[in-house]
């Protein structure tokens, strides 16, 4: 049976190092050499994921900013699932100035960062993840992307745990039935378009494919992993994962720096 093997990259598929385990790597070009399809499932933005499949082209499928973007490889095809309108950016801005956060806002054309200050005590414990794949942009900069970009697909924020959970808290009940708020990572509070989930980038790729769900294997470590690790006919935590995730996993494994993916991957092929 063809598999839809479907990653998450930081702190799934990608090290602390940002790069992938070798024979992971290796694990994912012999899948996609005996027929299956391999799909990148991501908070990150298009273009930030672009430079992952770009270095390793074993992937037919991104599925980015938590499914808003959608992006066919092979055919250069981008279906864009929403956006986040200009009120509610400016509200997000704010929110960002009151917490001191780092922001990252993206649309199916580049990926922008925005830091209100020079030093954040807080990254020095964190993992760099994608923070140099971003534009780096002035505030006036950013005031004029939002006032002309109709397009932007996702705005998060980043911060301290602590803060994290604070901006959740406020975020979640101010845009309530508007739009879907998500801790992942730990570390960031993303804001997507209501009703869009990674999940539903692995379905409508599944129906271009005419593939049922149990062709879906599915490996993540954060709550923006849940639907896919709960529906996925095989779904693996990593053991660094969240614990909401690891009580729906099929299987807990490895965490993101060991060889487990790989390990899993080819006793499926």
């Amino acid at each position: 049976m063809k598999k839809i093997f479907v990653f998450d990259l930081d702190g799934t598929l990608l090290t602390h190092q940002n790069t992938i385990n070798s024979f992971t790597l290796e694990a994912i070009k012999k899948a996609k050499e005996s027929g299956h399809i391999n799909i990148i499932a991501t908070g990150r933005g298009l273009q930030t994921t672009k430079i992952i499949s770009d270095s390793y082209p074993y992937f037919d499928y991104l599925v980015s900013n938590n499914g808003t973007i959608i992006y066919d490889i092979l055919n250069h095809k981008v279906h864009l699932n929403g956006f986040i309108d200009k009120e509610t950016l400016r509200l997000l801005v704010q929110t960002s100035l009151e917490f001191k956060s780092l922001i990252a806002i993206s649309t199916p054309e580049d990926s922008y960062l925005y830091s209100s200050q020079n030093n954040y005590t807080w990254l020095n414990s964190q993992a760099e993840m994608d923070l140099n794949a971003y534009n780096l942009i002035s505030y006036e900069q950013l005031e004029k992307l939002i006032e002309t970009n109709s397009t932007i697909s996702q705005f998060a924020f980043r911060n301290s745990q602590e803060t994290i959970k604070e901006i959740y808290s406020i975020l979640a009940t101010k845009l309530k039935n508007k739009y879907k708020v998500t801790i992942t990572n730990r570390i960031f509070v993303d804001i997507n378009p209501l009703n869009v989930d990674k999940f539903n980038g692995i379905e409508f790729i599944l129906k271009q494919n005419n593939l049922k769900l149990d062709n879906v294997v599915a490996f993540g470590d954060s709550s923006n992993d849940f639907l896919m690790i709960k529906n996925a006919n095989i779904g693996f935590a990593m053991k660094n994962a969240t614990e909401d995730l690891i009580k729906v996993a099929t299987k807990v494994i490895g965490d993101c720096n060991s060889d487990a993916i790989g390990k899993e991957v080819l006793k499926l092929i």
